[in-house]
Formats: structure tokens, sequence, C-alpha cells
């Protein structure tokens, strides 16, 4: 079946592949990769839109068994404009797996391009409460701007039910159960980790939980812009929150580090909370009671790359340290680098300034990019065998039809 639908589309005979596409699924042959040929044979001869997006619909039924199944085919039928039907799989998806980013990004563009107002406003709340991928300000305010224009839309048709219904949804996904800010001065490093009330823990290593948690940034010194960390939990269990703040290494002016607490943050009045927590060489440990946390059951957070996360950072933490990070030895290693590394410019007060300042902190590391190659369109593999007289040649022949449904400059949890 393969080599005959090959032949065929190499001859130019889209409508003898339909029809032997359409007689192998008559009889119980068919295969995934039948319904992405017909509807692109289809497609090139220009038969109906509907009939096309009939054909992905039916190859949905067939691979859609998953949440990321289901992620895909979607967006398989944006890739033919079929937008409606995409956006009511990424809805589903979202149902089956609130927690992914991914079903509300897309679908926020979807239905910015459809206009359609309900689905906008399910994919901008979305986002506000379950996106927090690297670039999440930026979706955010994306979001925000997108239901301040629906709200307004609603408000100029004198709508103004519609207009106080989106009001509403929007502050309500603005609600955070639990906020955490670590902050300090100095060229050092402090971690947070938060021990969360059904045994889930939130740090480095791990900076999204199933209980919600998510750290959103992992600061260090010596730029005071970068000397912060912060926890988000916007739906918690309720329990007793344990924050742990661990001295890493480098120099805390006054050893000491301020740490912010809000409770129920976007209520009317929100809990608010700030401490000084005195740095020794142990675990400063601080609980929090948070009695009305909304969430009843953990979220489905990918354990793959949570497992790829935790080892790739252990890695780089124990290539950078070497021994611990605030033993004598790692301190005196980090100053012998920076002298090192001095630009040998020497300023008024007579210090020398360092040439890359960013590069101080212990477990600073670079990124190299990876490049990867996609292949699209058709390939043929062929094998050769001779027969022991060497009189034939039996060839076997195996096509391939591969199409990149589409690409996203977005970051996601999981593909």
């Amino acid at each position: 079946m393969n080599d005959l639908i090959f032949n065929l589309h190499q001859a130019g005979k889209h409508e003898h592949v339909i029809a032997a596409i359409n007689a192998a699924l008559i009889h119980n042959q068919s295969q995934p990769w039948m319904y992405d040929v017909l509807a692109l044979s289809m497609e090139i001869l220009g038969r109906p839109k509907q009939e096309i997006q009939r054909v992905l619909l039916s190859r949905i039924d067939f691979s859609a068994t998953d949440v990321p199944s289901m992620v895909y085919s979607a967006a398989y039928l944006s890739r033919f404009n079929a937008d409606e039907q995409a956006l009511k799989l990424y809805q589903q998806a979202a149902k089956l797996q609130p927690d992914r980013p991914e079903s509300y990004i897309m679908g926020l563009r979807l239905a910015e391009k459809l206009k359609d107002k309900e689905a906008l406003q399910w994919a901008a709340t979305g986002i506000l409460t379950h996106v927090w991928v690297n670039d999440h300000q930026q979706w955010h305010e994306r979001a925000l701007n997108a239901l301040a224009d629906l709200e307004q839309s609603f408000k100029t048709a004198g709508r103004k039910a519609e207009a106080e219904r989106v009001r509403s949804a929007r502050q309500q996904a603005l609600k955070r159960d639990l906020k955490l800010e670590l902050t300090w001065n100095g060229d050092g490093d402090l971690d947070l980790i938060v021990e969360e009330p059904k045994g889930t823990v939130c740090s480095f290593e791990a900076p999204l939980t199933a209980g919600g948690g998510v750290l959103l940034n992992d600061g260090y010194g010596p730029k005071q812009k970068n000397c912060h960390e912060n926890y988000v939990c916007a739906y918690g269990f309720p329990g007793t929150y344990v924050v742990r703040v661990r001295y890493v290494s480098g120099n805390i002016v006054g050893q000491r580090a301020k740490l912010k607490v809000t409770r129920y943050h976007g209520l009317d009045r929100p809990v608010i909370e700030s401490m000084i927590v005195p740095l020794t060489e142990k675990d400063r440990v601080i609980p929090i009671d948070l009695s009305k946390g909304r969430r009843s059951k953990k979220s489905g957070v990918p354990q793959t790359l949570q497992n790829s996360q935790k080892t790739s950072q252990n890695s780089i933490r124990n290539l950078s340290y070497g021994v611990r990070p605030n033993s004598k030895s790692a301190r005196e290693s980090l100053k012998s680098f920076r002298v090192s590394r001095q630009a040998g410019t020497t300023i008024s007060t007579g210090r020398q300034v360092p040439l890359v300042t960013g590069s101080q902190n212990i477990g600073g590391v670079a990124n190299q990019p990876v490049i990867s190659v996609i292949p699209e369109g058709i390939s043929l593999s062929e094998a050769a065998v001779i027969s022991a007289d060497r009189r034939y040649v039996r060839l076997s022949l195996s096509p391939q039809f591969m199409n990149v449904t589409d690409v996203f400059t977005f970051s996601f949890l999981q593909p």
C-alpha cells in the first residue's frame, strides 16, 4: 500500500490517491498516515473545506488518545485552517489537564483569530491562572490586554452584564493563595525552598510542583536586580507551608535577608507580612499557615521534566562546587576565580573590577543552543539484495511522508 500511494503521488494522480486510501479505509486497513496523505491530496485538488475537515476529525478519532496527542491534533487541525475544531480540542484538553499551559496559549491565538468572545475569556483567564513558563510575563500582559479590550467592547455595546462578568473573571484569575518574595543585598546566593502540605517541595531543582507551587526566579548576586527569589501558588492546598531560606555562597550584606509573605492576594483584604531572616550555615525554617487554600487535588506535573531538571541542576552544581558551596574551600576557590577573571582596570577605590560580573557566582553556567534538523516532505529509503546467481536484484522501498504542522515560538512544559 505504501508503494502504491507513493507511486501515485509521484505521478501526480491525486484522484487515484484519494480513491486508493478510501478503499483501504473501507476495508478496515486504516493507518494514521493515510489521513494525513488523504487531507493533503484533497487540499491539492481543491476539495471543499468541509470534506477536508471531516478527514482531519477522523484522524483525531484515530490518534487523540491522551492530552499530548490532543494538543498535537489541534495544531494539525489549525494547519488546515480548521480553527473552530482546533479550539474545541484545546478546550477539551484543558478540561482533562487544567494545569497544562499549551491549551490556553494556543487557544488565545485561535480565539483572537475567530473573534470568539467566550473562548477569548476562557483562554485569557486560563493563562493568568495556569501559565508559568519562562516568558509568562508577556503572556499575562497579553491576556490582561485581551480581557480589557473584551470588557470595553461589551461596555461600548451597552452590555453591562457581560462586561461585569469579564471583570469578575479577571479578578478571579488574578487571585493567588500564597506569594513569597525573598530579597537580599550583596554578591551572594540564597535559595528559597518551600515544602508544601501534601509533601511536594518547590525549589530550584523542581520549580513546578503538583501542589501548584512555582518558583519564578532563582536569583543570585552581584547584580541587585537579580538578588531575589519568588514563589507563587495560585491554587494551594490548605495547611502549613514550611519555608526554608538556605545560604549558598558569597557575601550577604548584614548576613540577613527579607521575606515578604502575601496570603490571599487579589482579595479585598489580603494578609501581608514581612520579616527579617538572619542567615546562618543551617537553613532558616519559617512555617506559614494557609487555612483557606483552594486546591483539592494534585495537578498532573510532567514527572519526566521534573526529573530531567533535577538531574541537570544537580550535575551543574556538583561540577561547579566540587565541595559544599558554603565551605571554606569553596569560598577560597571562588575568590581565586574572581581574581583570575579581573580585567586589570583599577578605579578610585583601588579595587579591580571583574570583566564579567555575572560569572562571579558559584554555579553560573553558559548556555549553548542545540540545533536540530526537522525533516519535511517525502523521502524514500531503499535496500537492494542481489540474488546468489547475480541475475536479479530485489529492491525494498519504504516511502515516508513527513509534514511540519506548525511552528510555535513559545516555551511549554511537556511536548
